[in-house]
């Protein structure tokens, strides 16, 4: 950024406030930013909008951040988990009301299913778990849902005093069913009403629903015709029951569900979701498996290592054709895992976590990081070939290298800045991403200029040893025919040229002492049969 890019603007300040207002780099000298701290110069900051790696970075810049005065800034500040956090808080003081978050799949934020074919099995897991849990900084608003109990009507039937007055099952559930909650909409009457029929559904009275004495007083019929009270033919009690039943692999199941506190990324939580679930004895055949987010990152995770593998050996692949050597290409792979440490630098220090742009990042960087190696060792590899010594030659690769190298480097970073600071619609999705690349692409190329050549002459050290181990069961190496350029060949002949005069001489000589008629070739008709 310029200062006489920000000269109208400024000019502009000096008119609507009447101060002197002056632009100030970054780069602010010891007297000007004594200044700064002791108010003699006002600093005021210029912002397209917060960002959080733009706000983490402007926090991070020793003295600057200390001296930036508090802007106002119109609009939101907050942040969602911020508000949602102080949501939570005010609900939690309403007594009989259970709020939680939900995300766009309409889950929690971590989840975790608990399974099993015995439902007081799951009763007793979810009841050691769930104190635990609850106890935890880093999950808050800890709940179960599923198969828990809640207080129900049951009606059990006595087989052997309802077969002696044939009174069949199916008669004691239609009964229940009429009265409590209705027929079947096919068995209903109907009335017309503007040429629409209107189903009439009969029901008995709520308070007459709410009494249990009554229940058990609505009259069955029998098979010999007469009717019977309810309660002579079944047991009627007040217990627990689950309300809704919910399965996972044909076994019952219910569902644990936490949020994530402000800044706890779901990986930390995750983990020490999983510690507590170790550490507790749980009753035989509960099992605990990763459900919602917890399970996509897990997924996530499998399949990013199946396409980093895949990718790893289609670039071995590729290199070992290209250099015609099954050795050297490690050390362009070996210059990957440099860019992991600018990775994390970058994360640590505008505070993300990993996530799926990250990964996506780091695929990226794949490329990238390969592409500075290969331009070092393949020149090094052609020097070599050339007949220079190979310390010599990898040193002059990396004095012509280092330029383009960097150059490509210092475009790449500069293209991913914009997404860095989260400029546009889904900024804060992408920033990780760009943050990452950002991050691995800065520290692969300071590092491979050092590492990459030594890594070098280390696999060129080691291609040797195994040249000399297997040497002795495997046959020299055919020489292949050099093919000289047009050029090479014109002087080649030049050279030889006394010679090629001298066989012309000979053979000259040799068809005169024939009779001065040149050999002809005769094929007869049999030998040619």
């Amino acid at each position: 950024i310029y200062a006489d890019i920000w000269e109208p603007f400024i000019e502009h300040l000096r008119e609507e406030t009447g101060k002197d207002v002056r632009f100030y780099a970054v780069q602010s000298n010891a007297a000007e930013i004594e200044a700064m701290r002791s108010g003699r110069i006002q600093v005021a900051g210029f912002s397209t909008g917060p960002t959080p790696f733009a706000v983490n970075l402007a926090g991070a810049v020793p003295f600057i951040s200390e001296s930036l005065p508090r802007m106002e800034v119109l609009g939101r500040v907050r942040s969602q988990a911020e508000i949602e956090a102080e949501i939570f808080e005010k609900l939690a003081v309403i007594p009989d009301i259970r709020a939680y978050k939900l995300n766009d799949r309409g889950e929690r934020d971590l989840t975790y299913n608990v399974i099993s074919n015995d439902d007081a099995a799951i009763d007793r897991a979810v009841a050691i778990l769930e104190p635990k849990l609850k106890a935890e900084n880093v999950l808050s608003s800890v709940s179960v849902s599923g198969s828990l109990p809640r207080p129900e009507v049951q009606i059990r039937p006595r087989t052997e005093e309802a077969a002696r007055l044939g009174v069949t099952t199916a008669q004691i559930a239609e009964t229940v069913r009429v009265a409590t909650i209705g027929d079947v909409d096919a068995a209903l009457a109907k009335i017309s009403l503007d040429n629409r029929q209107i189903p009439i559904r009969v029901q008995l009275d709520p308070v007459y629903r709410a009494d249990i004495d009554r229940i058990g007083n609505l009259r069955v019929a029998t098979s010999k015709g007469v009717s019977v009270p309810l309660k002579t033919v079944a047991d009627i009690i007040i217990t627990q029951g689950p309300s809704t039943i919910k399965r996972f692999n044909r076994e019952r199941q219910a569902t644990i569900g936490a949020s994530l506190p402000i800044g706890v990324a779901l990986d930390t939580a995750k983990n020490r979701f999983n510690e507590i679930v170790a550490s507790t004895e749980l009753p035989a055949g509960v099992q605990v498996l990763e459900a919602g987010d917890a399970e996509v990152q897990a997924e996530m995770q499998e399949s990013f290592l199946n396409a980093m593998l895949m990718g790893l050996m289609l670039v071995l692949t590729v290199l070992i054709l290209l250099f015609k050597d099954v050795i050297q290409p490690f050390t362009i792979l070996f210059s990957l895992p440099l860019a992991i440490g600018g990775v994390a630098a970058g994360l640590i220090l505008t505070k993300n976590a990993m996530s799926m742009p990250v990964l996506i990042g780091i695929l990226m960087l794949m490329g990238i990081v390969t592409k500075n190696a290969i331009l070092l060792v393949d020149f090094a590899v052609e020097l070599i070939r050339s007949g220079r010594e190979r310390v010599g030659a990898m040193i002059e690769a990396g004095q012509k290298r280092a330029r383009p190298i960097v150059m490509t480097s210092i475009a790449m970073s500069a293209g991913m800045l914009p997404s860095a600071l989260g400029v546009g619609e889904g900024g804060s999705f992408r920033a990780p991403m760009a943050i990452a690349v950002i991050g691995g692409i800065i520290v692969s190329t300071v590092l491979s200029l050092v590492v990459v050549p030594s890594f070098f002459l280390i696999m060129d050290d080691l291609s040797r040893l195994l040249s000399r181990i297997f040497s002795r069961f495997v046959g020299p190496k055919e020489e292949e025919i050099e093919v000289l350029e047009p050029e090479a060949m014109t002087v080649a002949i030049g050279e030889n040229s006394e010679e090629i005069a001298e066989l012309r001489a000979r053979l000259a000589q040799l068809e005169g002492q024939a009779g001065g008629s040149r050999p002809k070739l005769v094929v007869t008709h049999q030998a040619a049969e």
